[in-house]
């Protein structure tokens, strides 16, 4: 995730089709998240997880074209 020229990598860690830990580490030679972009990034993920990992499997394995959707939500 990016924000305000920080980045992070997050790696979704799943067991059975469940998911069991967000994992955040730093992208070399760039700034980390701040805490609070930290935890929002990974509010999102909690929310929205299992629509993250059908796109992934939809564009990665299927080799298909994966439509944006645009969230109006708040977390």
């Amino acid at each position: 995730m990016k924000h305000s020229g920080c980045e992070s990598i997050f790696e979704l860690i799943m067991e059975n089709g469940i998911l069991v830990e967000i994992r955040r580490r730093e992208k070399p030679g760039v700034d980390p998240l701040s805490s609070k972009d930290d935890a929002v990034a990974t509010q999102f993920i909690q929310k929205y997880w299992r629509d993250i990992v059908a796109k992934w499997v939809d564009f990665f394995v299927y080799k298909r074209i994966v439509k944006t959707t645009k969230i109006n939500d708040k977390l």
